[in-house]
């Protein structure tokens, strides 16, 4: 939303760039698309045969129709060109290495709690999300690129809880004071995310087995590790050294 122009072009230009390059080399390719793509749906939980509901010119739609967009450049390549490849409908997921600042619900809520930064939940926090924890998504792509499966799959937890829940449960976890501060709502925001993930338990005997407790754990962990790198060793820039060149000193 920061880069909508950037992130419509990664989404199109460079789909389109790699599906030209699995052409051409004969190579498998495998789209990492988006619960988003089901906008802010109608349908609870959400199966593949869903088509979604989404605001084509709203703040989300660089990332939800770039990523529409995407499947069907793929299932476009598929046909007219013989290109295989796998589509992966990817629910939230978090876990250590994350980009503290990415603006995400899971790394916003650890780095707020560890710092005492009140946590923001916007809207009433009644909106529900499925997290999944990174090792489960790695072995459900790996699963998905072994198989014969060429339509979409979504690959997340089904375990559902609401964003003021989840709020309180990092917050525990951290063992952190903060407070819980509510924010004016997104604009279409989805008030419901939940994948039904029966297909890919049927075909590709697929499904989370890391519980949310101990996942998010080993997050915190990484989190808390890095703040504490950061504030050991802080960067302090060096001037460059002048070199010597046809007898001169030169300085940069």
């Amino acid at each position: 939303m920061y880069n909508p122009i950037k992130t419509l072009k990664t989404n199109t230009i460079g789909t389109l760039n790699m599906l030209g390059l699995a052409k051409r080399v004969g190579a498998r390719l495998l789209l990492a698309s988006t619960s988003e793509v089901y906008g802010d749906p109608e349908v609870h939980p959400q199966n593949e045969d869903y088509w979604g509901h989404v605001n084509p010119i709203g703040p989300r739609a660089c990332y939800d129709e770039g990523k529409r967009v995407a499947e069907t450049m793929c299932y476009a390549y598929m046909k007219q060109e013989g290109v295989e490849v796998r589509v992966a409908r990817i629910f939230n997921t978090f876990g250590p290495r994350m980009h503290m600042n990415d603006g995400r619900v899971v790394s916003n809520f650890i780095l707020q709690a560890l710092q005492g930064e009140p946590l923001t939940v916007y809207g009433p926090g009644t909106q529900t999300r499925a997290f999944q924890y990174v090792s489960d998504l790695v072995n459900g792509l790996v699963a998905l690129m072994n198989s014969n499966v060429s339509s979409p799959v979504n690959l997340g937890n089904p375990e559902e809880h609401t964003i003021l829940e989840f709020a309180q449960l990092i917050k525990k976890l951290v063992g952190s004071g903060s407070e819980i501060q509510f924010l004016s709502e997104a604009q279409d925001d989805p008030q419901k995310r939940k994948p039904d993930i029966r297909k890919a338990k049927l075909l590709l005997g697929w499904e989370p087995v890391v519980p949310l407790e101990e996942g998010l754990n080993k997050a915190i962990h990484y989190f808390r590790k890095e703040l504490e790198y950061q504030a050991n060793n802080q960067y302090i820039p060096k001037p460059k050294p002048a070199r010597m060149k046809k007898g001169r000193t030169r300085h940069n």
